[in-house]
Protein backbone atom coordinates (compact mmCIF):
# COMPACT_ATOMS: atom_id res chain seq x y z
CA UNK A 1 0.00 0.00 0.00
CA UNK A 2 1.15 3.78 -0.82
CA UNK A 3 -0.10 6.11 1.37
CA UNK A 4 1.09 9.94 0.89
CA UNK A 5 0.43 10.57 4.46
CA UNK A 6 1.03 9.64 8.07
CA UNK A 7 1.95 5.36 8.44
CA UNK A 8 -0.86 3.13 8.96
CA UNK A 9 -2.30 0.22 10.78
CA UNK A 10 -1.42 -1.88 7.35
CA UNK A 11 2.60 -0.22 6.43
CA UNK A 12 2.97 -1.91 10.47
CA UNK A 13 1.43 -5.15 9.61
CA UNK A 14 3.21 -5.61 6.17
CA UNK A 15 6.71 -4.21 7.99
CA UNK A 16 6.18 -7.14 10.99
CA UNK A 17 4.97 -9.94 8.45
CA UNK A 18 1.58 -10.05 9.95
CA UNK A 19 -2.18 -9.67 9.28
CA UNK A 20 -3.89 -6.43 9.67
CA UNK A 21 -6.40 -8.57 11.91
CA UNK A 22 -3.04 -9.21 13.95
CA UNK A 23 -1.64 -6.23 14.55
CA UNK A 24 -4.89 -4.80 15.40
CA UNK A 25 -5.22 -7.02 17.91
CA UNK A 26 -2.15 -6.24 19.41
CA UNK A 27 -3.10 -2.26 19.73
CA UNK A 28 -6.63 -3.30 20.84
CA UNK A 29 -6.11 -5.88 23.38
CA UNK A 30 -9.33 -7.66 21.90
CA UNK A 31 -7.35 -10.91 21.35
CA UNK A 32 -4.59 -12.85 22.42
CA UNK A 33 -1.11 -12.60 20.71
CA UNK A 34 1.90 -14.43 20.93
CA UNK A 35 4.75 -12.44 23.08
CA UNK A 36 7.26 -12.78 19.80
CA UNK A 37 4.61 -11.27 17.39
CA UNK A 38 3.43 -8.73 19.86
CA UNK A 39 6.94 -7.58 19.97
CA UNK A 40 7.44 -7.69 16.07
CA UNK A 41 4.06 -5.20 15.84
CA UNK A 42 5.37 -3.32 18.40
CA UNK A 43 8.88 -3.18 16.96
CA UNK A 44 7.68 -2.00 13.70
CA UNK A 45 5.06 0.96 14.43
CA UNK A 46 8.18 1.59 16.81
CA UNK A 47 10.55 1.83 13.54
CA UNK A 48 7.81 3.92 11.33
CA UNK A 49 6.29 5.89 14.40
CA UNK A 50 2.54 4.64 13.79
CA UNK A 51 0.18 5.89 16.73
CA UNK A 52 -2.69 3.66 17.18
CA UNK A 53 -5.72 5.49 16.49
CA UNK A 54 -7.99 5.80 20.46
CA UNK A 55 -11.15 4.33 20.17
CA UNK A 56 -14.35 6.92 19.36
CA UNK A 57 -16.52 8.26 20.92
CA UNK A 58 -13.65 9.52 22.36
CA UNK A 59 -13.32 12.84 24.19
CA UNK A 60 -10.69 14.18 21.18
CA UNK A 61 -14.19 13.48 18.75
CA UNK A 62 -16.72 14.67 20.42
CA UNK A 63 -20.21 13.40 19.32
CA UNK A 64 -18.70 11.46 16.78
CA UNK A 65 -21.11 8.56 16.62
CA UNK A 66 -22.40 7.78 12.82
CA UNK A 67 -21.10 7.30 9.29
CA UNK A 68 -23.05 7.07 6.26
CA UNK A 69 -22.27 5.30 3.37
CA UNK A 70 -23.42 6.59 -0.40
CA UNK A 71 -23.21 4.58 -3.67
CA UNK A 72 -24.59 5.12 -6.80
CA UNK A 73 -27.21 1.64 -7.11
CA UNK A 74 -24.45 -0.43 -9.83
CA UNK A 75 -22.12 0.35 -7.08
CA UNK A 76 -24.36 -0.80 -4.15
CA UNK A 77 -23.38 -3.03 -1.88
CA UNK A 78 -25.29 -6.17 -1.94
CA UNK A 79 -25.06 -9.61 -3.23
CA UNK A 80 -25.54 -8.63 -6.86
CA UNK A 81 -22.50 -6.78 -6.65
CA UNK A 82 -19.52 -9.08 -5.48
CA UNK A 83 -16.98 -6.73 -5.45
CA UNK A 84 -18.37 -3.68 -3.41
CA UNK A 85 -20.34 -5.94 -0.88
CA UNK A 86 -16.86 -7.14 0.46
CA UNK A 87 -15.50 -3.50 0.18
CA UNK A 88 -18.87 -2.93 2.54
CA UNK A 89 -17.38 -5.90 4.93
CA UNK A 90 -14.27 -3.88 5.48
CA UNK A 91 -15.68 -0.66 6.07
CA UNK A 92 -18.15 -2.37 9.00
CA UNK A 93 -15.69 -4.49 10.42
CA UNK A 94 -13.97 -1.26 10.74
CA UNK A 95 -16.71 0.99 12.21
CA UNK A 96 -17.64 -1.34 14.86
CA UNK A 97 -14.01 -1.51 15.94
CA UNK A 98 -14.48 2.20 16.62
CA UNK A 99 -17.72 2.04 18.17
CA UNK A 100 -19.24 3.49 15.15
CA UNK A 101 -23.04 2.93 14.17
CA UNK A 102 -22.90 3.38 9.88
CA UNK A 103 -26.00 4.33 7.72
CA UNK A 104 -26.97 3.16 4.18
CA UNK A 105 -28.22 5.03 1.12
CA UNK A 106 -28.50 4.71 -2.80
CA UNK A 107 -27.52 7.78 -4.48
CA UNK A 108 -29.63 8.81 -7.41
CA UNK A 109 -28.40 7.68 -10.94
CA UNK A 110 -28.87 10.96 -12.54
CA UNK A 111 -26.97 12.67 -9.97
CA UNK A 112 -26.43 16.65 -11.54
CA UNK A 113 -29.11 17.89 -10.20
CA UNK A 114 -30.88 15.84 -8.10
CA UNK A 115 -31.71 16.52 -4.70
CA UNK A 116 -29.25 15.76 -2.07
CA UNK A 117 -29.32 12.28 -0.01
CA UNK A 118 -31.54 12.66 2.83
CA UNK A 119 -28.60 11.52 5.48
CA UNK A 120 -26.55 14.94 4.01
CA UNK A 121 -29.66 16.80 4.32
CA UNK A 122 -30.80 16.05 7.64
CA UNK A 123 -27.15 15.91 8.37
CA UNK A 124 -27.55 12.28 10.31
CA UNK A 125 -24.05 11.48 9.44
CA UNK A 126 -20.61 13.09 11.10
CA UNK A 127 -18.98 11.90 8.13
CA UNK A 128 -19.43 10.07 4.59
CA UNK A 129 -17.74 7.30 2.93
CA UNK A 130 -18.90 7.02 -0.43
CA UNK A 131 -18.27 4.28 -2.97
CA UNK A 132 -17.19 4.29 -6.64
CA UNK A 133 -18.14 7.27 -9.45
CA UNK A 134 -20.26 9.61 -8.02
CA UNK A 135 -21.85 12.74 -10.94
CA UNK A 136 -19.43 15.54 -10.29
CA UNK A 137 -21.63 18.20 -9.65
CA UNK A 138 -23.65 16.03 -6.87
CA UNK A 139 -20.25 15.52 -5.14
CA UNK A 140 -19.55 19.20 -5.50
CA UNK A 141 -22.98 20.20 -3.34
CA UNK A 142 -22.33 17.51 -1.05
CA UNK A 143 -18.34 18.66 0.02
CA UNK A 144 -20.32 21.99 0.26
CA UNK A 145 -22.20 20.73 2.63
CA UNK A 146 -18.94 20.78 5.09
CA UNK A 147 -19.62 16.88 5.93
CA UNK A 148 -16.40 15.34 6.00
CA UNK A 149 -16.37 12.69 2.59
CA UNK A 150 -13.79 9.62 2.03
CA UNK A 151 -14.32 8.46 -1.95
CA UNK A 152 -13.36 4.65 -2.17
CA UNK A 153 -12.21 3.90 -5.78
CA UNK A 154 -12.44 7.23 -6.97
CA UNK A 155 -10.81 10.41 -7.50
CA UNK A 156 -11.81 14.15 -7.18
CA UNK A 157 -9.38 16.57 -7.97
CA UNK A 158 -9.69 20.03 -6.55
CA UNK A 159 -11.92 18.96 -3.62
CA UNK A 160 -11.05 18.63 -0.48
CA UNK A 161 -11.36 14.75 0.39
CA UNK A 162 -9.57 11.89 0.97
CA UNK A 163 -9.54 8.93 -1.57
CA UNK A 164 -8.67 5.47 -0.92
CA UNK A 165 -8.07 3.59 -4.28
CA UNK A 166 -6.77 0.11 -5.75
CA UNK A 167 -3.35 0.26 -7.52
CA UNK A 168 -5.51 -0.74 -10.48
CA UNK A 169 -2.80 0.08 -13.27
CA UNK A 170 -0.16 -1.70 -11.18
CA UNK A 171 -2.58 -4.54 -11.17
CA UNK A 172 -3.29 -4.34 -15.17
CA UNK A 173 0.93 -4.17 -15.49
CA UNK A 174 1.51 -6.84 -13.86
CA UNK A 175 -1.51 -9.29 -15.28
CA UNK A 176 0.12 -7.97 -19.19
CA UNK A 177 3.65 -8.75 -18.55
CA UNK A 178 3.00 -12.14 -16.73
CA UNK A 179 1.41 -13.22 -19.92
CA UNK A 180 3.94 -11.52 -21.80
CA UNK A 181 6.99 -13.56 -19.91
CA UNK A 182 4.96 -16.99 -20.81
CA UNK A 183 5.19 -16.20 -24.57
CA UNK A 184 1.87 -14.45 -25.39
CA UNK A 185 3.41 -12.10 -27.38
CA UNK A 186 2.82 -11.93 -31.27
CA UNK A 187 -0.75 -11.79 -31.16
CA UNK A 188 -0.22 -9.48 -28.30
CA UNK A 189 -2.63 -10.26 -24.90
CA UNK A 190 -5.79 -8.64 -25.76
CA UNK A 191 -7.60 -6.79 -23.61
CA UNK A 192 -11.59 -6.66 -22.78
CA UNK A 193 -12.05 -3.22 -21.30
CA UNK A 194 -14.81 -1.44 -19.74
CA UNK A 195 -16.21 2.22 -19.72
CA UNK A 196 -13.15 4.15 -19.61
CA UNK A 197 -14.52 7.86 -18.41
CA UNK A 198 -14.34 5.61 -14.64
CA UNK A 199 -11.00 6.34 -13.44
CA UNK A 200 -10.09 2.66 -12.11
CA UNK A 201 -11.19 1.01 -15.15
CA UNK A 202 -9.05 3.33 -17.17
CA UNK A 203 -6.14 2.86 -15.16
CA UNK A 204 -6.41 -0.25 -15.54
CA UNK A 205 -6.20 0.33 -19.70
CA UNK A 206 -3.21 2.63 -18.62
CA UNK A 207 -1.37 -0.42 -16.90
CA UNK A 208 -2.37 -3.18 -20.02
CA UNK A 209 -0.61 -0.32 -22.24
CA UNK A 210 2.17 0.68 -19.92
CA UNK A 211 3.18 -2.94 -20.09
CA UNK A 212 3.34 -3.60 -23.44
CA UNK A 213 5.61 -0.41 -24.13
CA UNK A 214 7.86 -2.13 -21.32
CA UNK A 215 7.78 -5.36 -23.10
CA UNK A 216 8.56 -3.89 -26.57
CA UNK A 217 4.86 -5.54 -27.66
CA UNK A 218 3.02 -3.03 -30.09
CA UNK A 219 -0.59 -1.85 -29.03
CA UNK A 220 -2.50 -3.04 -31.42
CA UNK A 221 -6.18 -2.00 -31.21
CA UNK A 222 -7.60 -4.39 -33.38
CA UNK A 223 -6.85 -6.63 -29.89
CA UNK A 224 -8.71 -3.90 -27.14
CA UNK A 225 -12.54 -4.97 -26.71
CA UNK A 226 -15.14 -2.75 -24.87
CA UNK A 227 -17.26 -4.61 -23.24
CA UNK A 228 -21.15 -3.02 -23.30
CA UNK A 229 -21.68 -3.50 -19.69
CA UNK A 230 -19.97 -4.98 -16.32
CA UNK A 231 -22.29 -7.98 -16.57
CA UNK A 232 -20.82 -11.66 -17.56
CA UNK A 233 -22.65 -11.02 -21.19
CA UNK A 234 -20.75 -7.96 -22.10
CA UNK A 235 -16.71 -9.95 -21.43
CA UNK A 236 -18.79 -12.71 -23.57
CA UNK A 237 -19.34 -10.36 -26.37
CA UNK A 238 -16.36 -8.59 -26.53
CA UNK A 239 -14.21 -12.12 -26.26
CA UNK A 240 -16.52 -13.27 -29.57
CA UNK A 241 -15.00 -10.56 -31.55
CA UNK A 242 -11.99 -11.25 -30.91
CA UNK A 243 -12.15 -14.90 -31.12
CA UNK A 244 -13.58 -13.51 -35.06
CA UNK A 245 -10.09 -11.85 -35.77
CA UNK A 246 -8.01 -13.75 -38.68
CA UNK A 247 -5.67 -14.33 -35.79
CA UNK A 248 -7.33 -14.61 -32.70
CA UNK A 249 -5.76 -14.07 -29.33
CA UNK A 250 -3.39 -17.01 -27.15
CA UNK A 251 -4.28 -14.83 -24.40
CA UNK A 252 -6.67 -12.03 -23.00
CA UNK A 253 -6.73 -9.90 -20.20
CA UNK A 254 -9.98 -9.02 -19.14
CA UNK A 255 -10.52 -5.54 -16.98
CA UNK A 256 -12.72 -7.49 -14.31
CA UNK A 257 -13.63 -10.92 -13.10
CA UNK A 258 -16.99 -10.97 -14.54
CA UNK A 259 -15.75 -9.64 -17.86
CA UNK A 260 -13.35 -12.57 -17.49
CA UNK A 261 -16.05 -14.93 -16.39
CA UNK A 262 -18.36 -14.06 -19.37
CA UNK A 263 -14.95 -14.74 -21.77
CA UNK A 264 -14.43 -18.05 -20.23
CA UNK A 265 -18.16 -18.75 -21.35
CA UNK A 266 -17.46 -17.87 -25.14
CA UNK A 267 -14.83 -19.87 -25.52
CA UNK A 268 -16.97 -22.54 -23.74
CA UNK A 269 -19.12 -21.94 -26.62
CA UNK A 270 -16.66 -22.29 -29.40
CA UNK A 271 -15.17 -25.00 -28.19
CA UNK A 272 -11.81 -23.69 -27.24
CA UNK A 273 -9.85 -24.79 -24.22
CA UNK A 274 -8.69 -22.42 -21.69
CA UNK A 275 -5.88 -22.02 -21.17
CA UNK A 276 -4.24 -24.71 -23.77
CA UNK A 277 -5.50 -22.58 -26.68
CA UNK A 278 -6.01 -19.08 -24.91
CA UNK A 279 -5.37 -17.81 -21.15
CA UNK A 280 -7.51 -15.90 -19.48
CA UNK A 281 -6.80 -13.67 -16.63
CA UNK A 282 -9.05 -11.56 -14.81
CA UNK A 283 -9.32 -8.55 -11.92
CA UNK A 284 -10.81 -8.58 -8.41
CA UNK A 285 -10.61 -11.58 -7.66
CA UNK A 286 -14.47 -12.27 -6.62
CA UNK A 287 -15.66 -15.02 -4.53
CA UNK A 288 -16.80 -16.71 -7.69
CA UNK A 289 -13.06 -16.66 -9.18
CA UNK A 290 -11.55 -19.39 -7.58
CA UNK A 291 -14.79 -21.68 -8.51
CA UNK A 292 -14.70 -21.16 -12.48
CA UNK A 293 -13.16 -24.41 -14.78
CA UNK A 294 -10.99 -23.46 -14.94
CA UNK A 295 -10.66 -21.84 -11.95
CA UNK A 296 -9.40 -18.20 -12.74
CA UNK A 297 -6.19 -16.32 -12.73
CA UNK A 298 -6.73 -12.86 -11.32
CA UNK A 299 -5.11 -9.69 -9.78
CA UNK A 300 -6.47 -9.47 -6.21
CA UNK A 301 -7.54 -6.48 -4.43
CA UNK A 302 -7.96 -6.24 -0.82
CA UNK A 303 -11.80 -5.31 -1.05
CA UNK A 304 -11.82 -5.54 2.68
CA UNK A 305 -9.33 -3.46 2.94
CA UNK A 306 -9.86 -0.69 1.15
CA UNK A 307 -13.50 -0.35 3.46
CA UNK A 308 -11.32 -0.37 6.28
CA UNK A 309 -8.70 2.41 4.82
CA UNK A 310 -12.06 4.23 3.86
CA UNK A 311 -13.34 4.11 7.64
CA UNK A 312 -9.85 5.18 9.09
CA UNK A 313 -8.87 7.71 6.76
CA UNK A 314 -12.85 9.36 7.45
CA UNK A 315 -12.00 9.34 11.45
CA UNK A 316 -8.71 10.99 10.67
CA UNK A 317 -10.52 13.59 8.78
CA UNK A 318 -13.42 14.30 10.84
CA UNK A 319 -10.63 14.66 13.79
CA UNK A 320 -8.29 16.64 11.59
CA UNK A 321 -10.02 18.76 8.81
CA UNK A 322 -7.39 20.71 8.28
CA UNK A 323 -5.36 18.46 6.80
CA UNK A 324 -4.41 18.29 3.39
CA UNK A 325 -6.59 16.07 0.96
CA UNK A 326 -4.63 12.57 0.63
CA UNK A 327 -4.71 9.91 -1.76
CA UNK A 328 -3.89 6.29 -0.64
CA UNK A 329 -3.57 3.40 -2.44
CA UNK A 330 -4.04 0.07 -1.44
CA UNK A 331 -1.56 -2.63 -3.58
CA UNK A 332 -2.59 -5.91 -4.89
CA UNK A 333 -1.20 -9.59 -6.21
CA UNK A 334 -1.40 -11.62 -8.26
CA UNK A 335 -3.66 -15.01 -7.64
CA UNK A 336 -1.89 -16.97 -10.09
CA UNK A 337 -4.38 -20.67 -10.67
CA UNK A 338 -5.38 -22.55 -13.56
CA UNK A 339 -6.65 -20.19 -16.06
CA UNK A 340 -3.02 -18.82 -17.60
CA UNK A 341 -0.92 -20.67 -19.26
CA UNK A 342 1.84 -20.51 -22.06
CA UNK A 343 0.63 -20.38 -25.56
CA UNK A 344 0.41 -23.10 -27.98
CA UNK A 345 3.16 -24.37 -29.66
CA UNK A 346 2.97 -23.21 -33.02
CA UNK A 347 2.88 -26.20 -35.76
Amino acid sequence: MRSSGRPTLQDVATLAGVSIGTASSVFSRRQPVAARTREAVLGAAAQLGYRPRPRFGAPDVPGLQTVGLLARPIHYPGPTNPYYSVVLQGAQRAAADLGLTMTYEALPVDGAGAALPLVVRRRAAQGLLILGWVHPRLLERIVATGIPCVLVDHTAEGLPVDSVRADDARGAALATKHMIRLGHRDPPPALITGPTDLLPIADRYAGYRAALHASGVTLDPRYVRRAPDAEPYGGRLAMHQLLDLPRPPTAVFCWSDTAAIGALQSMRERQIAVPRQCSVFGFDDIDLAGHTSPALTTVRVDKRLLGAQGIWHLVQRIREPQLPPRLTYVDVQLALRESVAPPPARG
